[in-house]
């Protein structure tokens, strides 16, 4: 049972909440497949190579430009709709969540996007290949920001997750779900790993999004 009871909103307000619901669903639908397409470093880890990346360095560009513009989309949507479904019991829980995601957010799109840029343009032709070398021995500049702004996303949907466990506004299997977002850290992003690793969170976003345009009845 939970502990939460529908309030009556205007029709404005359901649509508002609607629209977020919807980004939320639909970026998470989107960065689904974002596994299968990523590229797999031929000496394992994540660090690519000059031959890893030159056969295929728009299709790298693109896929993480794509991807964090859709980060910046769906990760602040999903920390309202957790704020907002979340609105006694454990609403500490749920805004403290949402703030670290937000700025987490912002950190590892501003990241992914350096990353990308600084790849492309050292495997452009005529560009000597040891510049890879060179980025890749320079992990601070590379990943300072990218690093600190995945775990602060990670750690606040780990919070968020509290805050719904302890409001019983959403069925138990949605944060469970979100608690997923550990095994990202220990699995390969890359390839039919990354697939499975990306499924429970898109069926927790899914959930999510359906639970908070519903309690907008």
């Amino acid at each position: 049972m939970s502990t939460e009871t529908l309030v009556r909103t205007s029709p404005t307000t359901r649509r508002r909440v609607g629209f977020v619901a919807l980004a939320l669903a639909v970026t998470a639908l989107i960065a689904l497949p974002g596994g299968l397409l990523w590229p797999e470093p031929s000496g394992g880890g994540e660090t690519y190579t000059y031959g890893d990346i030159q056969p295929q360095r728009d299709l790298w560009w693109g896929l993480l430009v794509v991807l964090a513009a859709n980060l910046v989309i769906n990760v602040p949507a999903q920390a309202l709709l957790t704020v907002r479904l979340v609105r006694t019991r454990g609403a500490a829980w749920a805004t403290v969540g949402g703030v670290m995601m937000w700025i987490g957010t912002a950190l590892y799109a501003v990241g992914g996007a350096g990353w990308a840029a600084a790849y492309y343009f050292a495997t452009a032709p005529g560009v000597d290949p040891s510049v890879m070398d060179r980025i890749n021995a320079d992990s601070a500049h590379v990943f300072g920001v990218m690093i600190p702004g995945a775990l602060l996303v990670a750690l606040g949907t780990v919070v968020q997750a509290v805050g719904l466990f302890r409001s019983k506004a959403v069925p138990r299997w949605i944060p469970i779900l979100w608690l997923t977002i550990i095994a990202t850290f220990i699995v390969p992003g890359n390839g039919v790993a990354g697939l499975v690793t990306a499924v429970p969170m898109t069926a927790a976003s899914l959930g999510t999004a359906y639970y908070a345009w519903r309690r907008t009845a």
